[in-house]
């Protein structure tokens, strides 16, 4: 019979496994997963900031090696680099020099402007003092020099001087195939811009192309010429980033297992229960998983990050259920209407961030709903699996110690001082409260990268800021006039120390207003002496006027899609944008980009942090609605026969919660400001409160919810705990958290006056 009713278990759990997956492959292929914290904003976020961001080249995917080398070396490192570069290229990482701008393509678009474009230095000259540009053009025309500009369109050569004086990608280093060169009087830099098809957001993928990497600057090192070499790009923080995780992983993650084991095997001398907690933890995180994505088309992967939670509450769960089934039937049936509370109660709290604005909540609440569904009736079926194996005595000797010395305090005096350490702990977090979203936290390179990313802006000048200048129409025509009227503002802007310079379309092509004056002084000068003069000498009649009434950017000019984006969808705007370098952010500055209709600053890591910030504030206000609502269910459900005792029992779970809550957060506090990984840790303190209040506050034996209690917090200290000790900030952040909430909860609970006094001990 027994077997029977196990065989039966497992088959349910098989069944659940089996249409679990079988949703989820169903459902796969119409899921996109994301990753951009920027699709984890409010679906009402600016239109065109979504605009730009869809249309970003992958940042990740490109990476620049500065090579310094004395000038007599030059030549032969520069071969051997070549010949590197060469097998680099080859490798299984698809490692490509980042294609520099087709020369024909530059050269065909200015030609077909030519007599039209001239530079604002051009313009300037041909106003003041045409007759220089007169005896310029005579000379290059005396000179066996290439020219590609029609001379009956273009009789100044304007088109070509343009050209010529268009910014370059690397200031200061001259193209010579895949590498940009730059002499000086001892030395030579050489710079390698190279990109890859890999996700380098990806560990396996960044530890590819950084191995290749490697073994070029090794064959580089093999060749005994001295030089020097910095690296720059998020290839190399990824690497490095996966390679400290790794390393924590290794250490803390194998430290924290072996304690769990040793005292698993302690207590129960077995480790059956820890076996059942993983299959538990598998099932339901499959579960949780295919809920989301049946509904939400594109959730985003911090989803999981945020749902780690649920690993323990699965094991609480799971202890709770496996210690209640082995002390008999009548305690198992105190236990489950426990179970069962806990469980409401906390799968209401997750629905309710489903009622939030933020996609990522609404997700974490639909999974953690789910999964914790599907966990409750796992650790139902421990009893017909037959983990009823009791602790060992002395695990139950000490816990009978335990509830007898807390019995010795009153419950009035119990009630109290918790009360008392609720409003204590509130008014210190209230004090120390300080938070910062920076997305930076996420991640944590070491001095060396960031000294290398350092240099490699000073010397290459060839990074921008991640603040850019976004300009907004709803057609091409106006969002050509506004883009125009904010470059007009820059030079300005630079006069004022708001930045240092820019990048902006018309740095390459003239504006609007600049093509009118240019042709308009190019009529004028054909009617002068000095001009006629010219064109007599080139044997030529004066070129007619070509100037478009179509004022809107030449789609053909291969810088066009760098600065203008648009999107499939007819309602989105179309985008233009300025990048910065040296901006500030001082209020002149803002309020003049607010002057400008349809003109804003953006910068995606400033939307990022942002981001985390509304988290951050939505999970504190779901935070309080729980605590609330916690109040509530269990002033209805507690097993007392007062109203009044259930109302004080409501009372001191809450404020044990408070309590721990509190004296979490300020003690992080005081370490580094608070952000949204804070509060996520905050969760799991929160959910196991209600679940360690809920035991102790029911008809369970006081020493056996103790038993679980203690198991379950101190296997979650130590699991989440140890990430207290990263070097990553938002992981610390998370640990910390979890370390101290978990401790004073599990320290705090058995104060509660129990249901039953004579189950007290």
């Amino acid at each position: 019979m027994w077997i029977r009713t196990k065989f039966a278990a497992w088959l349910s759990i098989a069944i659940v496994v089996l249409l679990a997956a079988g949703l989820f492959w169903l459902r796969l292929p119409a899921v996109s997963w994301q990753s951009s914290l920027l699709d984890t904003l409010p679906q009402e976020a600016d239109p065109a900031q979504q605009v730009y961001m869809a249309h970003q080249q992958p940042n990740e995917q490109r990476f620049m090696l500065l090579f310094t080398v004395a000038n007599d070396d030059f030549a032969a490192f520069a071969a051997a680099l070549r010949k590197e570069l060469a097998q680099l290229t080859g490798s299984e990482a698809e490692i490509q020099p980042l294609q520099q701008l087709d020369a024909q393509a530059i050269v065909s678009i200015y030609a077909e402007y030519a007599g039209q474009w001239a530079s604002p230095s051009d313009l300037t000259t041909l106003r003041e003092n045409p007759q220089q540009l007169i005896q310029y053009a005579q000379q290059r025309l005396q000179q066996p020099l290439p020219l590609w500009v029609d001379i009956q369109q273009d009789p100044l050569l304007l088109s070509q001087r343009l050209v010529e004086a268009l910014p370059e990608p690397l200031p200061n280093f001259a193209a010579e195939g895949p590498l940009y060169v730059r002499h000086s009087t001892t030395h030579t830099n050489i710079v390698v811009a190279l990109q890859s098809k890999a996700d380098t957001l990806s560990q396996e993928h960044s530890r590819t192309v950084v191995a290749h990497t490697e073994q070029l600057l090794s064959a580089l090192t093999a060749t005994a010429i001295p030089h020097k070499v910095i690296r720059s790009g998020l290839v190399f923080h990824t690497d490095a980033a996966a390679t400290q995780a790794k390393h924590e992983m290794t250490w803390f993650g194998g430290l924290s297992l072996a304690f769990v084991l040793i005292l698993l095997w302690c207590v129960f001398r077995s480790l059956l229960h820890l076996l059942y907690s993983l299959v538990v933890v598998g099932v339901s995180t499959l579960v949780g998983v295919t809920a989301v994505m049946w509904c939400f088309s594109s959730p985003h992967v911090l989803t999981l990050v945020f749902a780690t939670t649920l690993i323990g509450l699965c094991i609480d769960y799971v202890f709770h259920a496996s210690i209640g089934a082995s002390h008999g039937k009548s305690n198992w049936q105190q236990v489950v209407p426990a179970l069962l509370l806990g469980a409401t109660t906390t799968i209401v709290g997750f629905l309710l961030l489903t009622l939030l604005s933020l996609p990522l909540l609404q997700q974490l609440g639909v999974f953690m709903a789910a999964a914790l569904v599907s966990v409750t009736g796992l650790v139902l079926l421990i009893p017909e699996l037959g983990l009823t194996k009791p602790t060992t005595l002395r695990w139950q000797q000490l816990h009978h110690k335990v509830a007898r010395s807390y019995q010795q305090v009153a419950p009035r005096t119990g009630s109290i001082i918790l009360v008392v350490l609720a409003i204590t702990c509130s008014i210190a977090a209230w004090q120390t409260y300080r938070s910062d979203d920076a997305v930076q936290l996420l991640a944590t390179s070491s001095e060396s990268l960031l000294a290398q990313e350092q240099d490699m802006r000073e010397q290459t000048q060839a990074f921008y800021d991640s603040e850019v200048i976004l300009i907004k129409a709803t057609n091409m025509d106006e969002l050509y006039q506004r883009y125009a009227r904010v470059h007009q503002r820059l030079v300005d802007w630079q006069q004022q120390g708001w930045l240092t310079s820019w990048q902006s379309w018309f740095d390459y092509v003239p504006t609007p207003q600049q093509q009118q004056q240019v042709s308009d002084a190019l009529a004028q000068l054909w009617q002068q002496p000095a001009g006629q003069n010219y064109l007599a000498w080139l044997g030529i009649q004066p070129p007619q006027a070509k100037l478009s009434s179509d004022q809107q950017p030449p789609k053909a000019h291969p810088l066009y899609e760098n600065f203008f984006y648009s999107s499939a969808e007819a309602e989105q705007p179309v985008v233009g944008v300025i990048r910065l370098r040296g901006s500030t952010t001082n209020n002149d500055f803002t309020q003049a980009i607010a002057a400008l209709h349809g003109v804003e600053v953006f910068s995606p890591l400033t939307q990022a942090s942002e981001a985390l910030g509304h988290y951050r504030s939505q999970l504190m206000q779901w935070m309080m609605a729980l605590v609330l609502l916690l109040f509530i269910v269990l002033s209805w459900r507690l097993p007392y026969i007062r109203r009044q005792q259930r109302y004080l029992a409501s009372l001191q779970v809450s404020a044990i919660i408070i309590t721990a809550l509190s004296s979490a957060l300020a003690i992080a506090a005081l370490w580094q400001p608070l952000n949204a990984f804070h509060f996520v840790g905050a969760m799991l303190v929160i959910v196991l409160g209600i679940d360690y209040g809920i035991f102790c506050a029911s008809r369970i034996h006081r020493a056996h919810a103790l038993q679980a209690i203690s198991i379950s917090a101190l296997t979650t200290m130590f699991a989440f705990g140890a990430l207290s000790f990263s070097q990553t900030a938002a992981i610390a952040s998370f640990g910390v958290t979890v370390l101290i909430g978990v401790a004073i909860t599990a320290v705090l609970v058995p104060l509660l006056t129990p249901a039953n006094s004579t189950h007290s001990v």
